[in-house]
């Protein structure tokens, strides 16, 4: 792993992150701050500051003199992530309608048939990657709420970790997300908000229930 001097709490951050989504670092596991600051090479310092970015991002749990473990996945945060979150986006989806500009969208657009490459190749975590970096533009270039753009930002890092257990859950997961994904662009450009909303939650209505499901088969296991 490459550390960049600037901000390297959060690169710690965002490694640990990606090391979670992907499974690597499994759900209850411990983070023993001594061990893993060494294997990093960085200061006790800045990987205590990485753990409260990730604390707050729902990824970790800190807990008085038990450390840091890896947040369980259970039905009850998917219901509660997803009601809300999606709630959000929603909203972030009717203001793109509304109010976007020349200028502010193509580049968006442009990302679907990069997303349907992905898709064809059966590069599950390119196409997981991409669609996160639709996320993140979208959310910076139409959340012109201050509150909304922040609390986007802390949640979708979970978004992230259950949206990775639903492809490897159900491969026709992504075939559905793309079509409904092509359905949110045609209907922003539209300037069509209702609609742009609906295709979000249905989106977030899809894919919790494959993660729900990916829940209930790992914990018969």
């Amino acid at each position: 792993m490459t550390l960049k001097a600037v901000s390297l709490s959060e690169q710690i951050a965002e490694h640990l992150a990606e090391e979670i989504i992907l499974g690597r670092l499994a759900p209850g596991e411990r983070l023993p701050e001594t061990d893993l600051a060494k294997q990093l090479d960085v200061s006790t310092n800045s990987l205590r500051e990485a753990f409260r970015v990730l604390e707050k991002r729902h990824l970790i749990d800190l807990q008085p003199r038990r450390g840091a473990r890896v947040c369980e996945v259970n039905e009850e945060q998917v219901n509660d992530l997803y009601e809300f979150l999606f709630l959000l986006l929603s909203h972030l989806a009717a203001e793109a309608a509304r109010h976007w500009q020349p200028g502010e969208i193509e580049d968006l657009a442009a990302m679907l048939p990069e997303l349907t490459r992905h898709y064809e190749n059966n590069d599950m975590r390119g196409a997981h990657r991409l669609a996160f970096r639709f996320v993140d533009i979208a959310t910076h270039r139409f959340a012109r709420n201050h509150y909304l753009a922040a609390d986007i930002t802390d949640l979708v890092p979970l978004l992230k970790r259950f949206s990775y257990i639903a492809l490897q859950e159900e491969t026709t997961e992504f075939d559905v997300s793309l079509k409904i994904f092509q359905r949110l662009l045609e209907n922003v450009l539209n300037r069509n908000p209702e609609q742009a909303a609906a295709d979000i939650r249905e989106y977030g209505d899809n894919q919790r229930q494959i993660v729900l499901r990916a829940i209930v088969k790992r914990g018969s296991a």
